[in-house]
């Protein structure tokens, strides 16, 4: 095994993936400029997998934009009469702010809900919240909802109703959601009770579930940590997770890189809960994601090192994003990843993510069941 200095070394039961042997550099923009320069990530951007176009989020948004992302994928993968449909017209385009208008609906009844203690109300998310809020209420096309245009001036407004409720300490339910949708109701207009497609009228739950035939219980959130028992299902105590969501399936980090390869290998896409703001990640500009030397323990990244990152904070929660292809390069794992920043960002919209970096800076992780070995897939149905 290579030791050498400023070397950072993943360790997995296949075998070993070096991270990088770049020499320590500073922080100023020209040495980071030369540090991303020096990666050799993938140079092409085509993949196998079909995907939709690079969309522009609105705030806080990331994690509704790269999960209807990957919904819109799995419709393309699966529906074989959507797919050739929209072949023929204009792209599959889902609404990301419908979901959007339904999760500050429910956010505002889990505030008020708990009395303002230990609750959230803010603009961030996870996957699940996505697939749960579309099967509650379903979806339509961009089309018929289509984005907000001051997100901000939204915001502002709507955390204005929850200090005032706040201030008032009656928390009733129903008062609170009822101005929430005022608000809501005011920026974006209320979200349409039917669609018509093809010539049909169907409300947004017939949409989702008979039109685009979505497979809610086949979508899989994992993770891997040590806090929660391996081949069992807990939370993952994140801020984003609002509603303490426990479903999350975890697995051994051997199983995580393992699922991860294999899901893209065969033509599913993954969706991605990541950490953003680390040395090594240049989303915006370079398009790369790798672990910088600098921020690199020198212990090996393994179970533990990850852990231990978690636990302190070094790696957050920060962003989600859509994984459509994997590629080996001279010795790692390269994941293209679908960003939600426009096309003027990072590599006209997509990024580069190493393995080292998935390995230690990916908190979770959504992919279609029948993508997980049957083996890992079995211990979780037993």
């Amino acid at each position: 095994m290579l030791r050498a200095a400023r070397r950072c070394v993943i360790v997995l039961a296949t075998g070993i993936l070096l991270a990088g042997t770049s020499p320590v550099l500073g922080q100023d923009r020209a040495s980071m400029g030369h540090f991303f320069d020096s990666i050799h990530a993938p140079n092409w951007l085509g993949t196998d997998i079909a995907h939709t176009s690079i969309k522009s989020q609105r705030g806080g948004t990331c994690w509704n934009f790269a999960t209807v992302s990957f919904l819109e994928s799995e419709v393309l993968r699966t529906n074989e009469e959507v797919r050739e449909s929209f072949g023929r017209r204009e792209e599959l385009d889902l609404s990301e702010f419908y979901v959007v208008y339904w999760a500050y609906v429910e956010k505002a009844r889990e505030y008020a809900e708990r009395e303002g203690e230990g609750a959230r109300f803010s603009d961030g998310g996870l996957s699940h919240d996505t697939v749960w809020l579309v099967q509650e209420y379903g979806i339509v096309p961009e089309s018929e909802y289509p984005a907000v245009e001051d997100y901000g001036a939204m915001r502002r407004d709507l955390n204005a109703v929850i200090s005032e409720e706040r201030e008032k300490g009656a928390w009733d339910e129903e008062e609170v959601v009822s101005r929430i949708r005022e608000v809501l109701d005011r920026h974006m207009g209320p979200p349409p009770p039917s669609i018509t497609v093809d010539g049909q009228s169907m409300t947004p739950r017939e949409y989702a579930d008979e039109y685009l035939g979505l497979e809610y219980d086949a979508y899989w959130e994992l993770t891997s940590y040590t806090d929660i028992p391996f081949y069992d299902r807990g939370e993952l105590d994140v801020p984003d997770n609002w509603w303490d969501y426990d479903g999350y399936y975890n697995v051994p980090l051997d199983d995580y890189l393992r699922i991860m390869n294999r899901a893209l290998e065969r033509g599913y896409s993954v969706a991605v809960d990541t950490d953003w703001g680390d040395t090594g990640a240049s989303w915006s500009g370079a398009g790369i994601a790798v672990i910088h030397p600098t921020r690199c323990s020198p212990l090996m990244i393994n179970q533990q090192s990850r852990q231990r990152d978690f636990e302190t904070r070094r790696t957050t929660d920060d962003h989600l994003v859509h994984a459509v292809d994997h590629r080996f390069v001279d010795g790692h794992d390269w994941y293209l990843i679908k960003n939600s920043h426009g096309t003027s960002s990072g590599r006209r919209g997509y990024v580069w993510m190493r393995g080292d970096w998935f390995a230690l800076r990916v908190l979770g992780i959504m992919v279609h069941r029948d993508a997980i070995d049957e083996v890992v897939a079995e211990r979780f149905e037993k």
